[in-house]
């Protein structure tokens, strides 16, 4: 939220949409309400192990009922804001390339941010449970869960490319892909972003390889990264020059805003049961 408070430019105005504009015909006013519950949701989930800490004990049995609630919540909220990010791009059909652009383009973003999530949880665990091991449940089997996580990846995955391959069917661009330096990068995207993960997923998930895997999901979080990069700047405005190139200015704020939230995140897990219940919790469940 701090980020995009920082991107809008004028932080001040960002409760104008809530207040005074009510566009319901706008796809960014659906995207400001989804993520605004979003992170609502997201703070609510999160309420367990802030009571935990604090020894509210009652307020942690009653956040604990809302799980399953919550949830379900948060899985609608994400399906209505990555597709509403991607029907932003539903009004750019001149300015994005043919390749990229498609009538499925909503759809290409929501499974893709399936992809991300499931790829994410893998990259994060493993990290977090190799910077945090004394913060760790060890009684939590790591392996089987990443496994687990891959086996579905991979499945979105190949589901994935085929719908990309079907976005240039409609299209009917067949022959971008082998005549334009376009294509190449495209086709780089698809299989070496997508069809080529999928694969490798599934034969860590079935030679039980979980740092295999691990290292499969970093490839397939870079593979989404360079989707999104694709979309939104470098087959943006694809024949217009000069083209658009962030300043120093633009990436020192961006790596300034990770580089607060994983300090944050490693204040939060090195006092707060995140990782682990408290052992006087472990029959409160």
């Amino acid at each position: 939220m701090i980020g995009l408070a920082c991107d809008l430019g004028r932080p001040w105005n960002f409760p104008n949409w809530m207040a005074f504009s009510w566009g319901t015909t706008s796809v960014m006013f659906e995207v400001g309400w989804c993520v605004f519950f979003y992170t609502l949701v997201l703070a609510t989930e999160f309420t367990p192990s802030l009571f935990e800490w604090l020894g509210f004990k009652r307020c942690r049995a009653c956040a604990l009922k809302l799980t399953i609630g919550l949830t379900v919540a948060a899985v609608m909220l994400s399906t209505l804001h990555q597709s509403s990010l991607g029907a932003l791009f539903l009004m750019a059909p001149t300015k994005l390339h043919p390749l990229w652009y498609s009538p499925f383009i909503p759809v290409f973003f929501f499974i893709s941010s399936i992809v991300a999530g499931l790829s994410m949880v893998i990259v994060e665990s493993s990290l977090s449970h190799r910077a945090f091991t004394g913060r760790v449940d060890h009684h939590v089997d790591l392996d089987k869960l990443t496994l687990g996580l891959a086996r579905a990846a991979s499945i979105v995955l190949f589901a994935y490319f085929f719908l990309k391959l079907q976005g240039v069917a409609d299209g009917g661009h067949w022959a971008m892909l082998f005549t334009t330096g376009w294509g190449a990068w495209f086709l780089v995207e698809i299989i070496g972003f997508v069809l080529l993960p999928s694969f490798l997923f599934a034969h860590g998930a079935r030679a039980r390889n979980a740092k295999f895997v691990r290292w499969t999901a970093a490839w397939t979080v870079l593979g989404v990264v360079v989707n999104r990069f694709n979309v939104s700047m470098i087959a943006l405005n694809w024949n217009v020059t000069p083209r658009y190139v962030p300043s120093w200015m633009e990436i020192a704020t961006s790596i300034t805003l990770i580089t607060m939230g994983v300090l944050l995140f490693r204040w939060i897990v090195n006092r707060m049961p995140v990782l682990s219940e408290l052992p006087e919790y472990h029959e409160a469940r």
